[in-house]
């Protein structure tokens, strides 16, 4: 049936030193049901790819492409966008007028039949469904945005810019004139604490 993504998934599964017994474990499928995945008895369902990606490590769009279910880009965001919204349980209509959309040009957009749209309309149809942009384009598999604090960055061991180690002494330096710059803009800093970095 598809023998090149069964030994393309064994070469995945073997370079990340996984049993089929660990990625059955972590993906909720059964052994038997990899094992004729990779010897290319089975192909994969799409709803079988995503807990599969994750028990591999792998990102979900390589998965999807290998699996020959995206051709382009088109097909990888129309899955997310579908699947998110299912998930958040959105109807097509809501999604729409939230962002100033027809319904149609959604559905166009979720059965992969439509060019992508703009990136301002990515960016609204993201937001109204809580997760990226970049989420929905498949570039990356995190569907919230990373946050941290910086003043947590600066006190780790080990910070790096542009490739150069950070020492102690400039990142004391890069958090003074962070504290300068939130006292001179008004906004409220807790110095007591940044002078804990000294």
């Amino acid at each position: 049936m598809d023998e090149a993504f069964g030994e393309w998934l064994r070469r995945q599964r073997k370079e990340k030193r996984l049993t089929l017994r660990s990625v059955a474990a972590k993906s909720k499928l059964g052994i038997g049901h990899l094992s004729l995945l990779e010897n290319g008895k089975r192909k994969p369902k799409v709803e079988s790819l995503a807990p599969l990606a994750l028990a591999l490590g792998i990102p979900y769009g390589d998965l999807m492409r290998a699996a020959g279910y995206l051709d382009d880009r088109n097909l990888l965001f129309a899955h997310r966008l579908h699947s998110v919204r299912l998930d958040q349980k959105v109807d097509v209509q809501d999604l729409a007028t939230a962002c100033g959309l027809s319904p149609k040009t959604i559905e166009r957009w979720e059965d992969g039949s439509n060019h992508l749209p703009s990136q301002k309309t990515i960016e609204r149809l993201a937001a109204h469904l809580q997760v990226t942009s970049d989420y929905l384009l498949g570039l990356t598999d995190r569907p919230e945005a990373a946050t941290f604090d910086l003043r947590s960055v600066l006190e780790m061991d080990t910070v790096i810019y542009n490739g150069t180690p950070l020492t102690a002494e400039q990142k004391t330096f890069v958090a003074d004139l962070i504290r300068r710059v939130l006292d001179f803009s008004g906004s409220p800093s807790n110095s007591q604490e940044d002078d804990e970095l000294k």
